[in-house]
């Protein structure tokens, strides 16, 4: 939950611009605190940063909005925060659903383009309210979920966002602990307290935090073009720390379980839908399929300018789905009820998979691919491994020599809401073209 603090009663308090005057011991009320920051926030932001005092005046403000923020101690103010209605920009609020835990964030205007966030936890502890400022972490809070412990202190999980540039934003994750105060809680992979992903501003990306977040969803940028589905590993909370979410596959993964389709030019994955009808046209790059539940799929390829154009007509409409590919060779390479597998040109080791959503109308998702095979209702995917990231190596049936390529393998659950990614834990060895 995210909320923006107003100046309510401004004319009620009288503060240098620096605030040194801030009478912070005399703020017991709710509207008293937010009239009193406000007008810190204010003057803060009516700084002209190419001052030769800017640097000092700022410091001197955000001490003045930290110290009336860390002297918080009745719950009743985290209540007046949550009646306000007429909201403006400047201080923002996030708290838990049982309001035990809030912070609040703004920008200190000391960071340049990549903006220094300033943050004061408030966490309320037999009816009294506990404070602790948030060094370091530049981020502003959205979200704060509460992972409970059955026999330890609980977890707070802050979720927050912040700009790196004036080109890339990240949105982070930080784990704290209360006991006897507030401390960082090493329970993310490699004994991390905090997880990070960056993103370029306009292409967003985000965490998926389950409500009692014993699930987190990271999304996977292999691709920059998100339009294309984005996938997502998943992190799940054993009781002690996360760990990234494996599926066992129950027979043994190698090379020859990843052929491909059977026909590169107009061959499908074993599992897939044959079409009842195949129209080839005379230039022999595109033709036009027709399925057994009437959806028809026009392929039209160019060569000299290598885009490709998929035409989909499903049941009953009159205008078909037009997917363009530019600078990329498209192949059909499955289909299973509404869901389209398609394949485009790339390097031999490495080409990107596509799955589309023909009742949607939309990419489910992309993932980058050496190897594809069908299974049940999902996909198992290789990827190569790069020779600095393989560890102790797979044992090589066939000796490829100077050119043995090592690859992992994935289940790739593209029906899920949030489609994952998940290692099965099973590395292979084969030829590197």
């Amino acid at each position: 939950m995210l909320l923006l603090i107003p100046c309510l009663q401004c004319k009620k308090v009288d503060r240098d611009i620096d605030g040194s005057n801030t009478k912070s011991s005399s703020l017991t009320h709710g509207i008293e605190l937010i009239d009193s920051v406000a007008i810190l926030l204010h003057n803060l932001n009516k700084l002209n940063v190419d001052s030769t005092n800017f640097a000092k005046r700022a410091s001197q403000i955000n001490q003045a909005i930290s110290k009336i923020l860390e002297e918080v101690s009745n719950p009743k103010i985290l209540v007046d925060f949550i009646k306000i209605d007429d909201l403006d920009e400047g201080l923002s609020l996030s708290m838990t659903q049982d309001t035990s835990m809030a912070i609040l964030s703004w920008d200190s205007r000391l960071g340049g383009s990549s903006p220094e966030i300033k943050s004061v936890a408030l966490l309320q502890n037999n009816q009294k309210i506990k404070s602790f400022a948030l060094h370091g972490l530049s981020a502003r809070f959205t979200d704060i979920f509460i992972l409970n412990q059955q026999s330890q202190a609980p977890i707070y999980i802050f979720k927050g966002n912040g700009r790196s540039s004036g080109i890339e934003g990240y949105v982070t994750l930080h784990a704290y602990r209360f006991k006897n105060g507030l401390s960082k809680a090493l329970i993310f992979p490699n004994n991390k307290s905090s997880i990070t992903i960056e993103y370029t501003l306009g292409n967003t990306i985000d965490f998926i935090v389950s409500n009692d977040a014993s699930k987190i969803f990271i999304p996977n940028k292999t691709y920059p073009n998100n339009d294309w589905g984005l996938i997502y590993s998943v992190l799940s909370f054993d009781g002690e720390n996360y760990h990234q979410q494996t599926s066992q596959i129950d027979f043994p993964l190698s090379s020859e379980s990843f052929n491909g389709p059977n026909n590169y030019d107009n061959g499908y994955l074993e599992g897939s839908e044959i079409p009842i009808d195949t129209t080839q046209k005379e230039n022999l790059t595109s033709f036009t399929l027709v399925f057994k539940d009437s959806i028809q799929i026009e392929r039209n390829y160019d060569p000299d300018e290598e885009t490709t154009l998929l035409k989909i007509m499903a049941k009953n409409d009159k205008t078909p789905i037009v997917l363009p590919f530019k600078s990329y060779d498209a192949r059909l390479w499955a289909k299973q009820k509404q869901y389209l597998f398609v394949g485009l040109s790339g390097t031999s080791s490495h080409s990107p998979l596509l799955v589309y959503d023909i009742n949607k109308q939309e990419y489910i998702t992309s993932i980058s691919q050496a190897g594809i095979k069908l299974h049940n209702e999902t996909v198992l995917v290789a990827q190569p491994l790069a020779k600095n990231n393989i560890g102790e190596k797979p044992k090589c049936v066939t000796n490829y020599g100077d050119q043995t390529a090592y690859f992992q393998t994935f289940i790739l659950e593209y029906r899920s809401e949030y489609p994952t990614i998940m290692p099965t834990g099973q590395q292979f060895c084969g030829f590197s073209e």
